[in-house]
């Protein structure tokens, strides 16, 4: 029996995954901005480490998932997130925030 072709699951805020050179991104903004500001820095040396999806254990079995954390060539470590603004007032998102700040200490950069 055949079977149709399964439609691409809908993101809940409307993102569309995408792949360029071979990676794939949560949405365009996301591969915008690596390809824009954080890819440049890396190969001009600005940055000691550049590192993709990088997820946090927080209380209760909860992971939180960075879009990118940089380390700078002075040490300084920064956790960024690509989020819309409908994103950024998430409920689960705001709580997974205030988390960080109080188990990690680490702010998290919304661009």
């Amino acid at each position: 029996m055949l079977e149709a072709p399964k439609e691409p699951k809908r993101q809940k805020y409307g993102n569309r995954k995408v792949q360029i050179d071979g990676m794939k991104f949560d949405s365009q903004k996301e591969a915008d901005y690596y390809f824009s500001r954080l890819l440049p820095a890396w190969k001009l040396g600005e940055l000691k480490l550049l590192a993709r999806q990088v997820p946090f254990d927080l209380p209760g079995g909860i992971k939180y998932v960075a879009d990118f954390v940089i380390v700078g060539m002075n040490g300084d470590v920064d956790v960024i997130d690509t989020k819309s603004e409908p994103t950024r007032k998430n409920r689960v998102y705001v709580n997974k925030k205030k988390q960080m700040r109080a188990i990690w200490h680490i702010e998290i950069t919304e661009v």
